[in-house]
């Protein structure tokens, strides 16, 4: 497993004067809601930026069991561009059956031609939307065996519509079966279900994520029945504790035969779950921790940032070397001059939203305060504030710079 530096116990050592950082994972889970809400923009509209959501029309983009487009696709359509502007991201519904392929059948079964045509029409009626949600991903006879075939089937469909789409495979259950099955990338959902039994799986719930994690699977757990705001607090912070890279909590109940809609709204504690998960964007203080020897990971990919031919960007960290952030104190603020292979990070003159990678003798071009959120950090450059971004999440993504919204893609943390 590789070895990660936690950035409080960084800040830790700094002070006792430790040259060693502890080493252990750094985690900030962030929002990722089941939206079962239909047209109501204004549910949408209170999703903060950086959060991770679903669109789902009619479970799926087709009406009932067809292969015909919802009515009202325009409305769904309009959502999504909305929420793309917001930096919001939406992953299209999709039904599997269970594994079972044979019929189409609601919660039973489903083709895959009508899986492959969902995915495509998504793509196709939806540009902005940012990849899909796989539900019923997981046997309803359970077969370790048979989730490797399955996600890869499923992977292929996507692939072949959109290389770059995000991927979420809800099994909802925290077993290595589907840590196995999901790929680096990928957004494996480990929990869904009360609270009574997110406390009690305890034991699974945080193996299975750290199984994810270290092979650069996300984790996403969902814990409804929880009644209050104290509770919500609680849960939160277990989600946290157990290493999930999203995760949301409500209020309603999972009987959905008594006709509780456990998805269908927010919790009325919804704006104090947002802080806890990191939902704000508010600037946080530039730190001072000394000069540090680091590799710099991007929370969206995984991969690490490197710098070649006068740009920076990202590769896998295996390929990747150590930055050196040299700490500068100007006018009593804190900034770092990010250094790789002897030339420095550079923020853009003429262009505001470019990152280049020059000699390092342009003066304040260079300097960049780093900021913590949540154990995680980001890079607000001096000469313009816009933060440090990668622009995809693919290896050989270039960086760029655009002002911070809490997204992944501008958040970082440091591995040896």
């Amino acid at each position: 497993m590789k070895k990660y530096v936690l950035l409080s116990a960084m800040l830790a050592c700094v002070a006792s004067g430790m040259s060693t950082p502890v080493q252990a994972q750094a985690v900030a889970t962030k929002i990722g809601v089941i939206s079962y809400w239909g047209t109501n923009a204004s549910l949408y509209n209170q999703l903060p930026a950086g959060s991770l959501a679903l669109i789902n029309p009619d479970s799926g983009i087709f009406q009932g069991q067809t292969t015909t487009l919802v009515p009202d696709l325009a409305s769904y359509k309009s959502i999504v561009d909305q929420q793309t502007s917001r930096n919001v991201r939406l992953i299209g519904y999709v039904p599997t059956g269970y594994f079972n392929h044979s019929c189409n059948q609601m919660g039973v079964c489903q083709t895959w031609e009508r899986i492959e045509a969902q995915v495509r029409n998504y793509f196709q009626q939806m540009p902005n939307i940012k990849g899909i949600f796989f539900d019923e991903a997981a046997p309803a006879n359970w077969n370790c065996a048979a989730f490797v075939n399955e996600y890869q089937q499923l992977r292929t469909i996507v692939k072949k519509y959109r290389a770059d789409a995000t991927i979420a495979f809800n099994a909802g259950v925290p077993d290595n079966c589907v840590v196995t099955a999901t790929q680096a990338g990928e957004i494996a959902v480990l929990f869904e279900s009360d609270t009574s039994s997110y406390t009690s799986q305890v034991q699974p719930i945080t193996n299975a994520t750290a199984a994810a994690r270290a092979k650069g699977v996300l984790t996403w757990h969902l814990v409804h029945s929880v009644p209050a705001q104290a509770d919500m607090e609680r849960v939160v912070q277990e989600i946290k504790n157990r290493g999930a890279d999203y995760g949301y909590v409500t209020n309603i109940g999972g009987n959905w035969q008594a006709g509780e809609n456990t998805w269908g709204s927010l919790p009325p504690y919804w704006a104090r779950e947002t802080e806890l998960l990191n939902g704000s964007s508010t600037t946080a203080s530039s730190v001072n921790w000394g000069n540090l020897s680091h590799k710099i990971v991007n929370k969206a990919s995984y991969l690490c940032l490197s710098a070649t031919s006068g740009h920076a960007e990202q590769q896998v960290c295996t390929s990747a070397a150590s930055w050196n952030l040299v700490y500068q104190n100007v006018s009593g603020q804190n900034f770092y001059k990010l250094t790789y292979g002897g030339l420095c990070l550079t923020a853009g003159s003429s262009n505001a939203n470019a990152v280049t990678w020059e000699s390092c003798t342009l003066g304040d071009r260079q300097l960049f305060a780093m900021r913590e959120a949540g154990g995680l950090v980001y890079f607000t450059a001096k000469t313009t504030g816009n933060a440090l971004t990668m622009d995809t999440s693919s290896a050989g993504s270039w960086a760029s710079a655009w002002p911070y919204s809490a997204a992944s893609s501008q958040q970082f943390y440091f591995q040896d």
